[in-house]
Parts: C-alpha cells; structure tokens; sequence
C-alpha cells in the first residue's frame, strides 16, 4: 500500500488536491495513481478517478490489437517559430547598436512589472531609496574589496557600489557583464549604493499539459563522424523505439544540436574524426535517423559543431542530407516549438554555458555536474547569452536570444550531462550526448552522460530518463 502523505505530495507536486474520498480510493487501488494525475482538474474526486480504467483492463485491449501504436491515432501539430534572421548582408556598427537597444528595451519591461525604476539621468541624492534599471557595462573589484557595477541605461552611466559586508554582495558577484538588471539603492556622492538586485525572473506559471495520450524523447549531441560516436548504443535506442511497448505512445523526438562532430571545430580534430568529410557526417546522420519509424516526428536543432557556424542565432540544416528526412522538420537555434497549439518548447543548444559556469561564481563548482543549473539562470536573466563574450553573434534588429515568452519545457544540450529540474512548472531538460568521453574531457575531469534519454508524458508531463549504455 502506498503512504496518503505519499499520494497527497505526488498530487500536490503537481499542483492538484484530492478529496479524502479520492485519497482513500487510491490507497485501495495504487495502480491508478498515475493515471489519476492525468485528469484535467484541480481538485479530484473519488467519482472522477472511478471513470479511469486500470491498467490491467486496458493491458486486455492492447493483447487484442498487438500492432496498434497509440502514437499513430493522433496527427502531429506543430507551429515553428524560428528565431534567426537568416537574411545574408553586411553588418555595420549601427546593427551592434540596435540589437543592444533591443536587449535593453525587451529586458527592461519586464523588469518594470518587478520594480518602479527612474532612469539613471534622474538620479537625486535626496537619501531615500531609489531603483533603476540598466545594462552592466563593467564590473570590478575595488581595492577595498568592494564590487563596483557600472551601469547604463538611454540617459547615461552611474556607478553602483556593492558593499562586501552587504547581504547582496553574493548576489553581486553573480552578475554578468552586459545582461540587463534591477538595482535599488541610496544615491550619494554621484555613486548608488546598492542595496538590492533584482533579475527579471517570471512568476509562477501554470503548469500545461496536452491532452492526448502522446510521448515526447528529449536528446541531444550524437557527434555522428567522431571516432567516440557511439553508433551500437545509438541503434539500440532506435531498436526500442521499433519494438519497445513503452516506446507505442512516442510522437515526437526533439534534437538539440551537434548532430555531427564537424570538421575544423578545434585545432587537430582531424585525428579524432571516424568520417572527415562533414557532407558524409550528415549522410550517416540521415541513414541512421531514416531508420525511425515514420510516424515520430524529428525536430532538429544546429550546435556549434554542425555546419552552419557558431554565431548565434543559428539557422536550420537546410544544405544538408538531413533535408532527406520525410519525418524531420529542421529549426534554428534557438527556437520555440508549439505543440497541438498548447504546449510551447523552447530549445537552445546551450554554447554559451561554458562561459556563464565561469562567469558565475557559485556555478563553477557544480555547472558542468548539474547542467539545470546554468540553465536556470539564463531563464531568470530572461536571456539566452546574457555576457557577449560567450558567444558569437550575428547582430539584428532585434536581440533573438531575449527569452520573451516563458516555455513550458526548457530544452538543451553542449555539456554532455544529463539533468532535469522543474523551476515553476517550466521543465528543464539538459540532454547527454551519443559520444564517448573524448580524450579533452579526460584532461578536464569532465565526465559525461552517453547513451541516456529523457522520455516526457506530455499528457502528465512526468519525466524519465533511461539509459541505453547499461
């Protein structure tokens, strides 16, 4: 018998309420607990669990129509909304300023549903707390240990001095050069003395389910070419996926970037290729992915060692053998994905958390072991790259790496580690990787995660991961 204090916290987690007589129904019939999370309400009753068929009398029907996949019964909807500019022209100083404005005007209303700011021209010294918002320009260390912020905004700089006994000094040494924050503090002697930042974050959202009976797998990272690519655990993956049962309810596989290992992505890579020639990286890419049943569809997304180049945003696979695949739609990277018009995904391969686990002090320890946790981040600076150096950019426009609208599931890849963490009912899904640990990850002491998938319920949003190395 499963534990009430168990049963009420799985629901509870998942932001439903049971009734006393739903609770004593699911201590006699455990088997429909899971099914009981699906149903679309709030508070659940005993009558409303009763409706549900237990899982042996639906094994009856599936013994009676062996060949039948649930996946199939339902047609894919999807709505791509590709973030990238892929028009080809020459940039000028003036694309960089516009596409900083963009940044700071995006960043800086949402940050005005958190806080009342003045802009830093109408700064008073009149002793009384006052908040602004701006764009890092510098961050320091003073010879007193202190960290000095300087911030812009349209109307001009100002200093901001964080004090290194102030409870917000941790806060401070967090802070990326160039991302868009909140500070509120006293104006005095032409310096704001800081004493509280504020990122813009996002409140609670609901949490969103489909309502069809569909599966979604999340991976990323196949380095297909690599001498370490790890083809018989990738083709054990795509075994299950033909003859699994718990594979049947599979409608959708989202790739999240470095489909192959490319070529010229670091000095002597040529040694560590299986397959040099990065065209024939992609025809081995195609032929193995043909081999996933039909009815699944593929959302591919670039990375930084496929052929369209690191500078982000990235744009879709076009000029590849990928283009071959009847089941695949090719997207940019990042990108947000809509699902049966409800559910949104965004996936953004994740280049530029090598440098945020750097940049973040209290990450560097943990970043590479626990990859929810850069993520994280960005999508409480509501920004996918929010320090410049960490990335190429291809300057608009707009700033396509502003994370405007909050998804539902929050996908990535790049660090080979696989993690999940659920941040107010946002899902965030770091994929492993189909490569061995290469020779520079033994130098570094990184251990990676190959062979491991993430399965999501897109009906109850549960999520496992299942390891095809074992």
């Amino acid at each position: 018998m499963v534990p009430r204090k168990e049963i009420v916290s799985k629901f509870f987690s998942n932001g439903k309420f049971l009734t006393s007589d739903a609770i004593e129904y699911l201590e006699k019939e455990p088997s429909l607990i899971e099914l009981a999370l699906s149903i679309e309400k709030t508070v659940i009753k005993a009558e409303d669990i009763k409706k549900l068929k237990k899982p042996e009398e639906r094994q009856v029907l599936i013994i009676k129509k062996e060949d039948e996949i649930p996946a199939k019964e339902y047609e894919e909807e999807i709505k791509v909304e590709n973030l990238c500019d892929f028009s080809m022209k020459e940039r000028k100083a003036r694309d960089f300023n516009s596409y900083f404005v963009s940044r700071l005007q995006s960043i800086q209303e949402m940050l005005m549903k958190r806080i009342n700011p003045i802009s830093i021209s109408n700064l008073r010294e009149n002793g009384e707390e006052q908040s602004i918002v701006g764009m890092v320009y510098e961050k320091r260390v003073s010879p007193a240990g202190n960290i000095i912020l300087v911030l812009e905004d349209f109307s001009g700089f100002v200093k901001c001095i964080v004090n290194k006994e102030s409870e917000v000094f941790r806060d401070a040494q967090d802070v990326l050069e160039d991302e868009v924050i909140g500070v509120r503090g006293v104006f005095r002697n032409n310096f704001l003395f800081v004493n509280e930042i504020i990122h813009p974050d996002f409140p609670a959202k609901e949490k969103v389910h489909l309502d069809l009976p569909v599966d979604a797998v999340f991976i990323s990272d196949l380095h297909v070419g690599s001498i370490d690519f790890l083809d018989d655990v990738f083709i054990k993956f795509i075994k299950w996926l033909k003859t699994s049962e718990e594979a049947r309810r599979i409608k959708y596989i989202f790739i999240c970037g470095d489909v192959v290992d490319g070529v010229g992505i670091y000095p002597g890579q040529e040694k560590d290729l299986r397959i040099k020639d990065i065209y024939k990286q992609y025809e081995k890419a195609r032929d193995l992915l043909l081999e996933i049943p039909e009815h699944i569809k593929l959302i591919i997304a670039p990375g930084n060692h496929d052929i369209v180049g690191i500078p982000e945003p990235q744009p879709p696979l076009k000029n590849t053998a990928l283009t071959e695949l009847p089941n695949a739609i090719l997207v940019s990277n990042p990108c947000y994905i809509r699902l049966h018009n409800r559910l949104k995904i965004l996936m953004y391969h994740g280049y530029s958390y090598d440098g945020i686990i750097q940049g973040i002090p209290s990450l560097r320890k943990s970043g590479y072991q626990n990859p929810s946790l850069p993520m994280l981040e960005v999508l409480k600076r509501r920004h996918l790259s929010p320090r410049m150096d960490d990335t190429m950019i291809i300057p608009n426009s707009q700033d396509h790496l502003v994370i405007k609208e909050i998804p539902d599931i929050f996908h990535s890849g790049h660090l080979h580690t696989t993690s999940v963490m659920n941040y107010k009912h946002v899902t965030l899904i770091n994929s492993g990787t189909f490569q061995a640990q290469t020779e520079y990850q033994k130098m570094q002491g990184h251990i990676p995660h190959p062979g491991i998938i993430t399965l999501v319920n897109l009906q109850t949003r549960e999520v496992r991961l299942i390891n095809f190395l074992k």
